[in-house]
């Protein structure tokens, strides 16, 4: 009896639970659809009524017949059971909503979106959803396969599904196969099945195998050549190529004055082609020979002066030979391939043209474009047609230069008249002062007189005071001359003893009479570091002594003034490494230093890593060496007193190199060749300079670097 009870109570708990509905979005006008007049039905109130076509899932035609229906408290039905539907008539006007009930499966309530349509017909889905008890949670039946490659830009894929590059993770079932692939441009793809199990996370490493190697193109006789891998421009010889996909290319070399070569080259995995083209030429070697200063053209195109040797293709080509106020030299020559040929040209025929010269006086010098040709009277054979200078000159005589133009087969005539003297007054402020020209004694001042034209010296005499000044005589100046006398002035310094120079000229000790001219004079006093200048501006009715107080440069004159400096250097970086060097510069508001840097092992290159998979014996050694250099110059500005900001840029390179069997090779993720770039500071003291800079190579590395040095002053 009890077991009895049980199931009536179970099922009457899944009937309970149980439950119809419409199905989502199952309701719509039937597009197209009017009763026809036998089939129009109408209401009680003689309203025409819908058709819903109701049709069901998940019920029995049996069970179809136990459903009724219910509406507003206006609306009529009117059920017609179909086979496999259930057509309700229902009035269109008064129905708002639908409430479709169950005998076993319970009731639910729809509501129509819309008003509905006389005559209209409409499509619905009522669906029988039973009650299902939750489900246990189900267990975890997932591992982690882990897979990781090599090659950073190495395609990761399981079950076909792209994962990532490099490294890749993901969660899979447990007890069951799984596929994956490693593809990567110049590798080949690696492929295989894992078995998920249990336990720690199934990881699994790929070695990829290259799919590359390189060629090397070399040419012969001559390198220099242009370079076509598959069409493609990529050099010049002699080439070295990166890594390539291996396979069959063809190599085509080009090269002036050589025939074209092209040949088919195979590329293995991980090996070096070497391709060794011979070219043969389609050229002839040529010399010219000619007069030392005649230009040689070829085909119209300049070669060179005096002598040309090079290659020109086989064939005719024309030869001229040229120069200035000539005739042209020119012949056709041929040249035949294997034939080299030595040309002899003579010198480009000279055009003359004469002239015919005297002057007033007579024996002056003749120059014709700065060489001389003799003195007047004189015929002048066999000059070169075209322009030229003529220049005239006589001893006391003003010259004539002018130029003039020669004609082929023509005599120019000229007679030309020197000027030989000028008028000359000179004086000074005074009347009585003696006056010497060219160490003569000629009178007092002022002097009248004439001197021939041209450079004289002027000396003038008064008491213990001297003026002397070079004067140059001309053939249309006014020729007055005035000569002015200084003043005796007395040097001063706080002590007795000091240097004393006058424009840049030591004059003796302080203190000092110096007989100065009037005008502006710069005065210096110096004892030891002790030093102070001043501009004197010396006049007639001026003061006639001056004191002057040396003093110790400050800081700051030291500096305006410009320094030289040195510093011994060392730097830092990460890596760890260290490195020394020495500093060299200048600097005034601006300047400029340069530096140099090593840690004084110079192994600076070695073999590419990847190329260890070619070597028969690629153990390591555990031997390891660290080399750097640096090479930088750069700017220094002044910031503000003693503070100078500098930046530099240069060469350098950080090289980290591992022994593998009888080899070194370069680590490629701790080596770097390239700009260094350095920026910092530098402090300038008496004597003494302290520098901080941060350098980096390539932005992929960092070091610290300071310096103490001294400095002195520029000269």
């Amino acid at each position: 009896m009890k077991k009895y009870l049980l199931l009536l109570l179970t099922f009457l708990s899944l009937t309970t639970f149980a439950q119809i509905e419409v199905k989502e979005g199952s309701f719509h006008k039937i597009q197209g659809y009017v009763m026809l007049e036998k089939e129009e039905h109408v209401d009680m109130n003689n309203a025409p009524m819908a058709l819903i076509k109701i049709s069901t899932e998940n019920i029995t035609a049996e069970q179809r017949r136990k459903f009724t229906f219910r509406g507003n408290a206006i609306t009529y039905f009117d059920v017609i059971f179909e086979p496999g539907e259930i057509h309700l008539y229902i009035s269109a006007a008064a129905a708002t909503f639908l409430e479709i009930i169950h005998d076993d499966y319970g009731k639910t309530e729809y509501t129509f979106p819309e008003t509905l349509c006389g005559y209209c017909g409409y499509e619905m889905v009522v669906q029988y959803k039973p009650y299902a008890p939750n489900p246990e949670p189900a267990k975890p039946n997932n591992n982690f396969f882990t897979i990781s490659v090599d090659q950073n830009n190495a395609a990761i894929f399981v079950d076909d599904k792209y994962l990532g590059n490099g490294f890749a993770e993901i969660p899979l079932q447990i007890g069951r196969e799984h596929t994956y692939r490693v593809e990567c441009d110049l590798y080949h793809t690696e492929s295989g099945t894992i078995l998920i199990e249990a336990g720690d996370p199934v990881e699994k490493v790929i070695k990829l195998r290259p799919a590359y190697g390189f060629i090397n193109v070399n040419t012969t006789p001559e390198q220099g050549a242009m370079v076509y891998i598959d069409g493609k421009n990529v050099g010049k010889t002699p080439y070295k190529s990166g890594k390539m996909a291996s396979g069959t290319y063809t190599i085509k070399v080009l090269k002036t004055m050589y025939n074209p070569v092209e040949k088919t080259f195979t590329i293995t995995d991980g090996n070096t082609t070497e391709a060794n083209l011979n070219m043969s030429s389609n050229y002839v070697n040529v010399t010219i020979n000619t007069e030392a200063n005649s230009k040689i053209f070829v085909d119209e195109e300049y070669k060179g002066t005096g002598s040309w040797s090079g290659r020109l293709s086989d064939g005719i080509h024309f030869v001229e030979v040229k120069k200035d106020n000539h005739k042209t030299r020119s012949q056709n020559i041929e040249l035949v391939l294997g034939k080299d040929m030595t040309i002899d040209i003579k010198a480009p025929e000279p055009i003359y043209g004469f002239l015919e010269l005297r002057s007033t006086p007579t024996r002056a010098d003749i120059y014709i474009d700065g060489q001389h040709m003799g003195q007047t009277p004189r015929v002048l054979s066999d000059l070169l047609i075209g322009s030229h200078e003529l220049r005239i000159q006589k001893q006391g005589c003003s010259s004539i230069i002018k130029t003039i133009n020669i004609k082929e087969g023509e005599t120019l005539v000229l007679n030309e008249t020197l000027q030989t003297g000028a008028e000359v007054t000179i004086k000074t402020d005074k009347v009585g002062d003696m006056v010497y020209v060219d160490g003569d004694y000629i009178g007092l001042t002022p002097v009248y007189c004439t001197l021939p034209l041209g450079t004289h010296k002027i000396r003038v005499e008064r008491n213990k005071q001297v003026s002397t000044k070079t004067i140059e005589v001309n053939a249309n100046g006014d020729n007055i001359f005035e000569m002015i006398f200084g003043k005796m002035i007395r040097i001063e310094s706080s002590a007795k003893g000091d240097d004393v120079y006058v424009d840049g000229v030591k004059v003796g000790k302080s203190p000092v009479d110096v007989d100065m001219s009037i005008g502006k004079h710069f005065v210096e006093v110096k004892r030891g570091k002790h030093y102070c200048s001043q501009t004197l501006h010396i006049s007639k009715t001026g003061q006639s002594i001056y004191y002057m107080f040396p003093k110790k440069e400050d800081l700051g004159e030291y500096l305006d003034n410009g320094i030289n400096f040195i510093t011994i250097n060392a730097a830092y970086s990460v890596a760890p490494q260290t490195s020394f060097g020495l500093t060299f510069g200048q600097v005034r508001r601006v300047g400029w230093y340069v530096s140099a840097m090593s840690d004084f092992s110079f192994m600076l290159s070695g073999k590419e890593w990847n190329q260890m998979v070619n070597e028969h014996n690629m153990f390591f050694t555990g031997k390891s060496n660290d080399a750097r250099f640096s090479l930088t110059a750069g700017f220094i500005c002044k910031l503000f007193g003693p503070l100078d900001v500098r930046v530099g840029a240069g060469y350098g390179a950080r090289v980290k190199c591992w022994e593998v069997g009888e080899n070194w090779y370069e680590y490629p993720d701790d080596t770097y060749k390239g700009a260094d770039l350095s920026a910092g500071i530098q402090l300038n003291l008496k004597g003494c300079v302290l520098t901080a800079d941060a350098v980096t190579t390539n932005f992929k590395t960092l070091e610290v670097k300071v310096g103490i040095g001294f400095d002195w002053k520029k000269d």
